[in-house]
């Protein structure tokens, strides 16, 4: 593992008006984002054949360190839009950015949406040579990336959710026993902060509700009479929280201060922000005997007509180098992930690791038990009354 004190090297400030500009210099279209040229000014090794050439990027933040790099070996430009959800990446695409990226970055059956509505391209198993470090639940061909029997993305990065709780003030023992029902069965009203993201949510819900048999809930269809149990049960929760936040940033603020010991709604990617300032005492869980949700990106190629297909690719494998994992991962993350390619796993630092997966002080050892527990976070078929019931939940809760 990396020493914490090793030198890290310049980060991509990602902005968006230069990046709307140099977006736009390279005749990307009206994107905004980060552009540089960092590669050119300085001297890069322009061997590779790609000087002069341009890659448009849409995706998540945290990329902006590999986009740095790439321009570096290569000569590149390497330009940056941000995306806020995988609605507002699948939309753009739709909308005509077909025509101005060759990359996005988006998450879990997102790439499937997209494979559907002919946005991105398969993606080839022998462009990606890290896939033999990749670790076992992502080994290809990863399904939830697969559609119509072809991969559609490179998973890079993951993170999972359960319940986050403050180890100071909270057993983690008492959170074992009643499970995520801790949310809403009395125990701790009034400690309880939660966030406004119903498709997070109610997976726990339902897994602590019904015995599932092993099935994803956000594979399943509920009937009338369990659907008015959840709703039931999330007016009892709303009634035991102390806030609903629209993002992260709430409930992070709820924690810091001590007017909440749980959460529910986010996970490790929200809460690590947490942890990254030295607040050790956040952590999460999840009951042995129910599980969880993961979530994973993946790097696609965008359906361009003028795809640079081979620099997309390059992109994507420097993403998935060990540098390019501790950059997405930590260095240039301000939420943190965790990395696929388990050749990646010791440049992080002992702390670095605890901070990322946020579980009983393990590291990345704690991985491949985490991934074993946990179902892949999806869309779930029920959609619509999920979200109609959490509004009607919240309204009829005395929050």
């Amino acid at each position: 593992m990396r020493d914490d004190t090793t030198t890290r090297r310049k980060l991509l400030t990602v902005t968006g008006a230069a990046g709307a500009a140099a977006l736009a210099g390279c005749g990307g279209g009206g994107g905004g984002g980060s552009g540089s040229s960092s590669g050119n000014d300085s001297g890069s090794d322009d061997s590779s054949g790609y000087g002069g050439e341009s890659l448009n990027v849409l995706t998540w933040a945290g990329y902006g360190g590999v986009a740095e790099m790439l321009e570096q070996q290569t000569g590149a430009t390497v330009n940056v839009k941000l995306i806020s959800s995988d609605v507002e990446g699948f939309n753009t695409l739709n909308a005509g950015g077909v025509n101005q990226f060759d990359v996005m970055v988006l998450d879990n059956t997102w790439a499937k949406r997209n494979a559907r509505a002919d946005t991105i391209r398969p993606v080839q198993e022998g462009d990606y040579p890290s896939r033999e470090n990749w670790m076992s639940q992502f080994s290809w061909p990863y399904d939830t990336f697969v559609n119509e029997g072809q991969m559609y993305a490179a998973p890079p990065r993951w993170g999972w959710g359960g319940l986050g709780y403050d180890d100071r003030s909270v057993d983690l023992s008492t959170l074992e026993e009643r499970g995520y029902a801790a949310a809403w069965d009395g125990s701790f009203d009034g400690e309880i902060t939660l966030l406004d993201w119903p498709t997070w949510t109610i997976p726990l819900v339902i897994m602590q509700l019904f015995d599932l048999d092993g099935q994803n809930p956000m594979d399943i269809e509920l009937s009338d009479s369990r659907l008015q149990q959840v709703e039931d049960t999330l007016v009892k929760m709303f009634d035991s929280a102390v806030a609903v936040h629209g993002g992260a940033a709430g409930v992070r603020q709820d924690m810091l201060q001590g007017n909440a010991t749980l959460v529910m709604g986010t996970g490790n990617f929200g809460l690590s922000q947490l942890r990254a300032e030295g607040n050790d005492w956040m952590k999460l869980m999840y009951p042995s005997d129910i599980g969880g949700w993961y979530w994973t990106e993946g790097l696609t190629l965008v359906n361009n007509p003028d795809l640079n297909r081979d620099l997309a690719v390059e992109f994507h494998n420097q993403a998935l180098t060990p540098e390019g994992q501790y950059s997405i991962c930590w260095e240039d993350a301000e939420s943190k992930g965790a990395p696929v390619n388990t050749a990646a796993f010791d440049e992080f630092s002992e702390e670095e690791q605890k901070t990322i997966m946020m579980y009983k002080d393990q590291g990345f050892e704690a991985a491949e038990h985490l991934l074993e527990d946990l179902v892949q976070y999806k869309i779930s078929p029920q959609q619509d009354e999920w979200l109609d019931m959490w509004s009607r939940a919240k309204a009829n809760s005395s929050l």
